[in-house]
């Protein structure tokens, strides 16, 4: 028998709903670190490493409540919500441009890593604030 992750029956809309603010808020506090306030690069290209980030960043918080990106009433709604509180108007775009690229794009692959390697050592205390989207908006990661 294959592993199955235990679905959280507690994680219903209203869970939804402050899960994906609370996420967003995270995030948006790295955006307006950055001074940033979409993740198109100037010459108007989607920003890979910028969505890969939130993506992992997106899944790490996904598990530690125990939900999986991977289950698709979980992780693309849940991503979809969380752009359209950060970029509203772009957020289809972005999720498209995230399903693109996930397995090809290899920036997008190892920001994904860092993305969510920094919500893990923020929830368990490690860092005080993560800051690597930030860090990958003005171009210094």
């Amino acid at each position: 028998m294959a592993n199955v992750p235990i679905k959280n029956p507690s994680f219903d809309d209203a869970a939804k709903t402050k899960f994906a603010d609370a996420v967003a808020i995270m995030l948006k506090v790295q955006i307006a670190a950055s001074g940033c306030e979409s993740v198109d690069n100037a010459d108007g290209a989607i920003n890979s490493r910028a969505l890969g980030y939130m993506y992992g960043f997106i899944d790490a918080a996904l598990r530690t409540i125990g939900q999986d990106m991977a289950d698709l009433s979980v992780g693309v709604p849940m991503t979809f919500q969380i752009f359209r509180r950060l970029f509203p108007g772009s957020e289809e775009r972005y999720v498209q441009f995230l399903r693109a690229g996930l397995q090809k794009d290899v920036g997008m692959t190892t920001a994904m890593m860092v993305g969510g390697q920094q919500y893990i050592d923020f929830n368990n205390g490690k860092v005080v604030a993560p800051m690597g989207l930030s860090r990958i908006l003005i171009g210094a990661a």
